[in-house]
């Protein structure tokens, strides 16, 4: 298994795992105000002599929502983590080449890093093989069974 592809992968999706991070925690606040407002309507209802089920079946919805969400953000951010573990371990010139080539990619990347660190193309595509490999050491451990 060649541990580089799942790096590539990862890289690849950093921003949108950035995106869900930040989405998910807004939804996490939105279910938490929901299931507080579940509750007092509970209460009231039951201060009141009136039929709270309506509320109870609710507030079981979003507990179960509630734990999906918690799931999938302790998921996105174990991703992120990763992530930033490898990144720790590269220099900045090492994180410019793998933003640039596989996080957030465009046309003229090369152009832009040749001019920006005064490197020829080959010795740019040999370094980012070289951050690649590094990141993968630093995220899986190794880099090929």
């Amino acid at each position: 298994m060649d541990y580089r592809e799942q790096a590539k992968d990862l890289l690849k999706r950093k921003n949108a795992l950035v995106n869900a991070y930040a989405a998910i925690r807004e939804e996490l606040g939105a279910l938490e105000d929901e299931r507080a407002s579940c509750k007092s309507a509970i209460a009231r209802a039951k201060e009141q002599g009136r039929d709270y089920t309506v509320f109870e079946d609710r507030l079981i919805n979003i507990l179960a929502e509630l734990e999906d969400c918690r799931f999938r953000k302790s998921v996105v951010e174990r991703e992120l983590k990763k992530i930033e573990r490898g990144m720790n371990a590269l220099d900045e010139y090492e994180r410019d080449l793998l933003e640039g080539f596989f996080c957030t990619p465009c046309a003229k990347i090369s152009e832009y890093l040749m001019a920006k660190y005064y490197k020829e193309r080959a010795t740019l595509y040999r370094d980012k093989l070289n951050a690649l490999e590094l990141f993968t050491r630093s995220v899986y451990g190794l880099v090929q069974l």
